[in-house]
């Protein structure tokens, strides 16, 4: 491990005394902390919870737009975990903040998943219906007029969407070719990990392709990107960004985006990526590790322990 990674499973009370005075504001990542696919990670939203009850200020910050903000709650809610909806941070809403920002007006063209869209429309915007795109095949030529640049869309829109296919495609490309409309884009991860190494498509691709066929590049809004940034800095209030703490288990998003914020970073190997990979990187070095964030719990509980006697 780096010299400069301090193993909080194997550090002293005073140096966890110290971790925990070194940051009012918990931005967590979710996927690989605090569950993998459907699995949770023993004992990680204890542990939030417990930052919480130290009177820290607790987000959620991820990269998966693919679940609704009710359904998320839910599920923190069978963790024990209490989450408000300000306190969850996703592509969507991030979108969502600077669509409102710039006072976006027109329709916008979003090629990303049900749960995703439905954020957008919630907040008022008008989105272009799915069933636009739809080419019935025997009669394919007659429909190629629905993917026709339509001048009404001002904006294109792409995360990860299952359902992507070439009429989605070849409209987002047409928009596109005008340059006064919007491209925007969230996950664009080259690869989905799912049962240890198996591995599936991101969206990454298809927005590569997007961007080549349109020559085009989009403004980014997912860990790590400077607008997603903007956006944390404003919604968390951040004042002091060494005293924020990032708890995430990639060294490209969220190991990347504490660098790019100037946060602490605190790296746990429950996810995807390693520990020895992550002290590789100059960059994305991580302040702090614990194998699993779980393992915080009882750490915090003896430094109580400590206190009170």
């Amino acid at each position: 491990m780096a010299t400069g990674t301090i193993n909080l499973e194997n550090g002293s009370i005073e140096q966890t005394r110290q971790f925990l005075d070194s940051f009012d504001i918990v931005l967590s990542d979710c996927d690989g902390v605090l569950w993998f696919l459907d699995k949770p990670v023993p004992g990680s939203a204890h542990t939030l919870r417990k930052l919480q009850e130290l009177g820290k200020q607790l987000y959620l910050i991820s990269n998966n737009s693919t679940i609704t903000i009710d359904e998320l709650r839910k599920r923190l809610d069978s963790y024990g975990l209490d989450i408000k909806p300000k306190q969850i941070i996703n592509t969507a809403k991030t979108i969502s903040w600077y669509l409102k920002k710039i006072q976006f007006s027109g329709e916008a063209f979003v090629i990303a998943t049900t749960q995703f869209r439905q954020i957008l429309i919630d907040d008022g915007f008008k989105l272009v219906p799915q069933e636009k795109t739809q080419i019935i095949e025997h009669k394919r030529y007659e429909g190629l007029k629905a993917i026709e640049d339509d001048p009404a869309i001002k904006a294109v829109i792409v995360d990860f969407c299952s359902l992507c296919d070439w009429t989605r495609l070849a409209l987002a490309i047409s928009c596109l070719d005008r340059k006064e409309v919007l491209y925007m884009c969230g996950c664009r991860e080259e690869w989905l990990v799912y049962h240890g190494n198996k591995k599936i498509l991101g969206s990454g691709p298809l927005i590569d392709l997007i961007s080549r066929q349109s020559g085009r590049t989009p403004l980014e809004f997912a860990k790590p990107s400077e607008n997603l940034k903007d956006y944390v800095f404003n919604i968390c209030n951040v004042k002091d960004p060494s005293r924020c703490l990032i708890i995430g288990d990639s060294i490209g998003t969220d190991m990347k985006f504490g660098a790019m914020c100037g946060f602490k970073k605190l790296f746990v190997s429950t996810g995807t990526d390693k520990i020895n990979e992550a002290t590789m990187s100059n960059e994305c070095c991580p302040d702090f590790y614990i194998p699993s964030l779980g393992l915080l719990t009882p750490l915090i509980d003896s430094l109580q322990n400590e206190s009170a006697n």
